[in-house]
């Protein structure tokens, strides 16, 4: 019974405690505060998550950006579909992306969008993101999307180009160069601070004039197309560097030295020379190993659909006083190259000179040696192309860019890369 009592007197003791509790203000505001705090570290988690998952949505569409410009800077190069795929699957890797998670795509040109064009490359990413708090409501994969899709735009064409990677002065206009070029450019490959200079009394009038590292020009350089002289562009491809050489077989032949008429047949020719009077070039392929390809003044040296292989070191040396009319093949493996040196030549150099009314009408190719253009001639309606290791102009001559009739393949140049969508 006293148990009892004293049970019912602490419940009545307690109810006035209750009672001021209830009635109290901070009293409520615990209790609210205690009801509500749940809900308040939820919207605080989900707000935290939504932050997460906005940051990997940035990160995942930047690796799409970088790879789609990897991509596009891989496509100007001329670079197949395998490895513009690997090299967009490298950068969005290196830029976030896990690739044993999510899934990439990279099109070729882009499957949608408004720029479905061969310049263009897509790339598509998809990623899942891990739930946090959100959890609470649902268990479904959350998974992101990224696309981008950049665009590499046309460098124009070049008449002239230096392959050289490092040499100072690899494309360089000096003396009373007086060069006149229409619709096709000039670019020099090297990375030198002076890679390429126009400097003396030489007048260039040129629609851009581009390099690789830096330039060094005066105000002998006049551009039609361009505000001022490029730097720091990327290098050009080689547009000749599938071209296959030669075989370089048969009895060695001598190139005729004296004054007399004669008529030359296609071969390999090692010795003799230099060539004087009148003398004829019958069409097709000559190799010239390890001669020297010279032509002495007054001689008079004509050929149709012609070119010459220059190997084993061998070099060419025309004279300014020599008549000399030249041009290459409009068809079959070597159109469009009436001089073609090999690739393994050490770096020696090939001098053309020539007069007035001199033609050499195809490219001159000298991957690893170099030119010195001399001359005051050019070729057929200004169809002649210099792509060589090195290229110093001191003549004058006159080139066009419409040269397609004449069998000359298209020199593209790099042109600016930038995302498009």
């Amino acid at each position: 019974m006293a148990r009892q009592l004293r049970l019912r007197s602490n419940a009545m003791s307690k109810r006035p405690l209750l009672k001021r509790f209830l009635s109290s203000r901070r009293g409520n505001t615990a209790l609210l505060f205690s009801l509500s705090l749940p809900v308040i570290v939820g919207t605080a988690g989900l707000g935290v998550e939504t932050g997460y998952w906005y940051f990997k949505q940035r990160e995942l569409q930047t690796a799409a950006d970088v790879a789609a410009v990897a991509g596009a800077v891989e496509k100007r190069s001329g670079g197949d579909m395998s490895l513009i795929t690997s090299t967009a699957r490298a950068e969005a890797i290196e830029h976030g992306f896990v690739a044993a998670e999510g899934t990439i795509d990279v099109n070729a040109p882009p499957a949608s969008g408004d720029h479905q064009d061969n310049r263009s490359v897509e790339v598509l990413l998809t990623m899942p993101v891990t739930r946090f708090f959100s959890k609470i409501f649902s268990n479904e994969e959350v998974t992101m999307n990224a696309r981008g899709v950049a665009r590499h735009e046309d460098g124009g064409q070049a008449c002239i180009l230096a392959l050289h990677p490092e040499e100072s002065g690899a494309v360089t206009f000096t003396g009373n160069a007086l060069t006149l070029i229409n619709g096709c450019n000039v670019m020099s490959n090297s990375l030198s601070d002076s890679s390429l200079i126009v400097n003396g009394s030489a007048d260039v009038t040129v629609p851009c004039a581009l390099a690789a590292g830096g330039v060094s020009v005066d105000d002998g350089l006049t551009l039609t197309d361009c505000p001022e002289a490029q730097s720091n562009v990327p290098p050009a491809a080689d547009p000749f560097k599938n071209l296959p050489e030669p075989s370089v077989t048969g009895p060695c032949l001598a190139l005729p030295a004296g004054n007399g008429a004669a008529t030359l047949t296609p071969g390999r020719y090692c010795s003799g020379g230099p060539l004087k009077g009148d003398k004829h070039f019958s069409p097709g392929t000559y190799v010239i190993d390890g001669a020297n390809f010279r032509i002495n003044a007054g001689a008079n040296v004509t050929g149709d659909d012609v070119t010459f292989f220059m190997t084993n070191d061998a070099t060419a040396d025309f004279n300014g006083a020599a008549n000399i009319q030249l041009s290459a093949p409009t068809s079959g493996t070597y159109k469009g190259v009436l001089f073609y040196g090999d690739r393994d030549n050490s770096s020696t150099s090939n001098k053309f000179n020539g007069n007035a009314s001199s033609q050499l009408t195809g490219a001159l190719y000298f991957p690893s040696q170099d030119v010195e253009f001399l001359g005051n001639f050019s070729g057929e309606n200004g169809c002649m192309r210099i792509v060589a290791s090195t290229i110093k102009v001191t003549g004058s001559t006159d080139m066009n860019a419409d040269c397609s009739g004449y069998g000359l393949n298209d020199m593209p140049l790099p042109g600016r890369v930038s995302l498009v969508e």
